[in-house]
């Protein structure tokens, strides 16, 4: 991961709950520690009863994400406080599923270089985002716009790219 992966002056720290933990399970899950009973009960802890349909929601989501994306998609390491270009447009992408808005969908699929989702990646995002909204813990609708942060000339070259992108429907 490089610098100019993650999104200028965004901190994980600054993000809602449900955003953390979405970022953080996706995380351990691309490093191979999805079956971490710690992350189950983090799921439950915040979720509640919903806890286990987020968790393999999560799964199946960070699984389907990096098999269906016609590029290597960026999660921050474990350790990195910083938040990626990618892990904001898949939070953007569940707030956009909690609200039932296939077109954002899409468009934050495109994004993440996915043209039409499986069904399989159609569930993980569906039982992600439902998991959330039930517990009354939805992710938060300001999040699609920390990807349009610019506060550095990495981050404007980094958005000029993005918009040429998608003007061509890439």
């Amino acid at each position: 991961m490089q610098d100019h992966e993650l999104i200028p002056g965004v901190m994980l720290g600054a993000l809602g709950g449900s955003e953390r933990l979405m970022i953080g399970a996706l995380r351990l899950i691309a490093a191979g520690r999805g079956r971490c009973p710690v992350l189950t009960n983090a799921f439950e802890s915040q979720l509640g009863s919903q806890g286990m349909a987020g968790a393999r929601g999560a799964t199946i989501l960070a699984h389907a994400l990096s098999s269906e994306s016609q590029r290597k998609l960026t999660l921050g390491w474990l350790c990195v406080r910083g938040v990626t270009w990618d892990e904001a447009a898949i939070l953007a992408m569940l707030e956009a599923a909690q609200r039932t808005d296939s077109a954002g969908i899409a468009r934050w699929l495109s994004r993440l270089g996915i043209g039409q989702p499986s069904p399989v990646l159609q569930r993980g995002i569906a039982w992600s985002a439902a998991a959330f909204s039930v517990a009354g813990k939805p992710f938060d609708r300001d999040v699609g716009d920390l990807t349009r942060a610019s506060t550095s000339a990495t981050a404007h070259i980094r958005e000029q790219i993005e918009t040429q992108f998608g003007e061509r429907g890439i």
